[in-house]
């Protein structure tokens, strides 16, 4: 998760919402993209990730 406004990007725990890191990060972080594993794809944020 990002914190556009806060210059940070958040780690979270999906199962249990519990917050494992908070990472500083320049101003404006936005569009975070997980690379996909090996042999499949993702479009992205601006559907640049093939």
């Amino acid at each position: 998760m990002s914190g556009r406004y806060d210059a940070e990007v958040y780690a979270i725990d999906t199962r249990t919402g519990t917050q494992l890191a908070r990472i500083p990060v320049g101003s404006g972080p936005h569009g975070l993209a997980v690379y996909p594993q090996p042999g499949r794809y993702s479009l992205g944020h601006t559907g640049i990730f093939r």
